[in-house]
């Protein structure tokens, strides 16, 4: 049976579009991360790839992962079109089990928007972590649980929300050391109005 979050769920959403999500980076990526020297980055669960290309654009080398083969390829693609094919892997992997990411170890691993429960997100964090070299990066940003009641946008369900204790949890259990996990708005334009998000952001280090 297919499911609501199974890949071929997925598959078949990005198929029926040109493009699910936008063609820019998210603000947070681009706010907090600007400032990394270029070198290797992982996105788990990437979907088309708009924040990996984003970081080959600036001369990394980046590997897209997702668990829908459709945005892997529509990842490469846009990479090919943009001149940035060199500097691209796509794979298509479950962020909870990426063992056939082939980008390893890398100084970046990001994730935006994987909005998947607690159990699962704890896996995929331990994931990233073991993606990193000593000193790297990880960054996330996702839907909060507080945008349930005070924002809009992201799925309805509060398991698929974390918290920021579910978030620091995940991080203390593999031996990230936590920069910034902090509650951020976000506003963004829907049909006519605009609306306001609340994003739960981290950024932490690997031990060095």
């Amino acid at each position: 049976m297919t499911t609501r979050n199974s890949p071929e769920a997925w598959d078949q959403r990005y198929a029926e579009s040109e493009m699910v999500w936008s063609l820019e980076p998210n603000e947070f990526v681009v706010e907090y991360l600007s400032d990394l020297p270029a070198g290797k980055m992982l996105d788990l669960g990437g979907g088309e790839g708009r924040n990996a290309l984003w970081f080959a654009s600036r001369g990394w080398h980046v590997e897209n992962s997702d668990f829908s083969a459709v945005a892997v390829t529509k990842f490469l693609q846009r990479a090919e079109r943009e001149g940035l094919f060199e500097l691209c892997t796509g794979t298509t992997v479950d962020a909870t089990h990426p063992e056939s990411c082939v980008t390893k170890p890398v100084d970046l691993a990001v994730m935006a928007y994987l909005q998947i429960p607690a159990a699962d997100l704890a896996a995929a964090i331990a994931s990233a972590a073991h993606s990193l070299r000593p000193g790297g990066t990880l960054f996330g940003v996702w839907h909060a649980r507080e945008n349930l009641e005070y924002g809009f946008g992201g799925p309805p369900s509060p398991e698929l929300n974390p918290t920021q204790d579910e978030l620091r949890a995940a991080c203390e259990a593999v031996g990230m050391n936590i920069e910034t996990l902090t509650l951020r708005e976000r506003y963004f334009v829907s049909g006519d109005q605009q609306r306001k998000a609340i994003d739960a952001v981290l950024l932490a280090t690997a031990a060095a």
